[in-house]
């Protein structure tokens, strides 16, 4: 086992990092549990200690994904908060800008999160009657951290003051726009011009420009 890679005591941790490294590299088919045990050094078993096959592995990936998108959105929301009189505007922009570096500077991965959620909102609508393991999908971390996004956008959108219903559909609408303009872009079908920033390419687009007045 390779002693750079791993160290005992974080052995989930270090596979999620093995597996994200292995998307970089060769792309989501390539993941394996087997895989993932070869680039950490442990054996062939030790993974089924944290997942219980291939599935729970890019589940954990996709939320982990999520966990990380969250926490570079605050990390940027957190200089701006330091400014008096922080308009709602400002911070939509700010964690619409983060949102769409993060999913353009990882691609695999944010097709993978999303991939995840599709699956999984296919599923619960696919099987109408509430069983055990729809309930537990539900109410899962995973579900839970896909979740952080919107609910940063309406936190963002409620400093408004605005009732809470026009808050949840002002984050709805911005969380929609940048989900699909990161999707587009990484697929190719938008060309953010050179030199130009996200949040300058956002302020250009009719919905978040209006919000940020």
């Amino acid at each position: 086992m390779s002693s750079k890679q791993y160290h005992h005591g974080d052995l989930k941790a270090s596979l999620i990092e093995a597996a994200n490294k292995i998307l970089l590299r060769d792309g989501a088919d390539a993941l394996s549990l087997r895989g993932i045990a070869a680039e950490v050094g442990v054996s062939h078993m030790a993974p089924y200690a944290h997942f219980k096959n291939k599935k729970e592995l890019i589940r954990s990936i996709a939320e982990a994904g999520f966990v990380q998108m969250a926490d570079t959105m605050e990390a940027v929301a957190e200089k701006l908060k330091a400014k008096q009189n922080l308009s709602a505007g400002e911070l939509v922009l700010a964690y619409g800008a983060s949102y769409l570096e993060f999913a353009t500077e990882n691609p695999q991965l944010y097709r993978l999160m999303l991939g995840q959620v599709e699956t999984t909102g296919r599923k619960n609508k696919k099987n109408e009657v509430a069983s055990a393991e729809n309930i537990a999908l539900v109410n899962s971390p995973f579900m839970e951290s896909s979740k952080k996004p919107f609910i940063l956008l309406r936190e963002a959108f409620s400093l408004r003051g605005d009732d809470e219903e026009k808050v949840k559909a002002q984050a709805l609408g911005a969380w929609s726009m940048v989900h699909g303009m990161a999707a587009l872009i990484i697929e190719g079908h938008i060309q953010v011009p050179a030199g130009t920033s996200f949040k300058h390419f956002l302020l250009a687009a009719t919905p978040l420009s209006d919000q940020a007045k």
